[in-house]
């Protein structure tokens, strides 16, 4: 029984691989040899096969990869946007919702950034290390987060004799 012409080609390339191979690894030798000469076969896709068609994504995953894909660039506009606004702020876009976190070295920087945001009027909350603002910006979810904020807060009512919501 004669074998097949490639099944004897990757024979020899085997053998050749094993017995006179430079490198400490025939295996993954042979291997490159037989990609380089394409006869390793492709990765299989299940649904290549006939009468099984790929499924159509649904309508929920379509509308979720295009809001995280617009909360990407958000994410990448918006460096540049906030370029010079006090300190370097730490941006990521997961989930279709931006974060920004800053440091602000004062209420003063960390006003700027409200502004800069447009959410100086929103309502934040406290984690207490950080100052937590969500809102919309550049029409996807945001999240500002200003990591000290509370502190400074409670060091400002402190000095004026007021007491505050916010803990420090």
């Amino acid at each position: 029984m004669t074998a097949h012409p490639h099944v004897e080609r990757a024979a020899r390339i085997i053998a050749a691989a094993v017995v006179h191979g430079t490198t400490g690894d025939p295996a993954l030798e042979a291997a490159q040899q037989l990609d380089g000469l394409g006869l390793l076969a492709p990765s299989a896709d299940p649904f290549e096969t006939p009468r099984r068609p790929r499924p159509a994504p649904s309508p929920a995953a379509v509308a979720a990869l295009a809001e995280c894909r617009r909360a990407k660039n958000v994410a990448d506009s918006v460096r540049v946007e906030v370029a010079g606004l006090p300190g370097e702020p730490d941006v990521s876009a997961a989930g279709g919702e931006v974060t920004l976190v800053v440091h602000p070295r004062s209420l003063a920087d960390w006003k700027q950034w409200t502004h800069a945001l447009g959410v100086a009027d929103a309502r934040a909350t406290s984690t207490g290390s950080s100052m937590v603002v969500r809102c919309t910006y550049g029409g996807v979810r945001a999240r500002l987060v200003g990591v000290g904020v509370p502190a400074m807060y409670g060091e400002m009512h402190a000095h004026t004799g007021r007491r505050t919501a916010v803990r420090p």
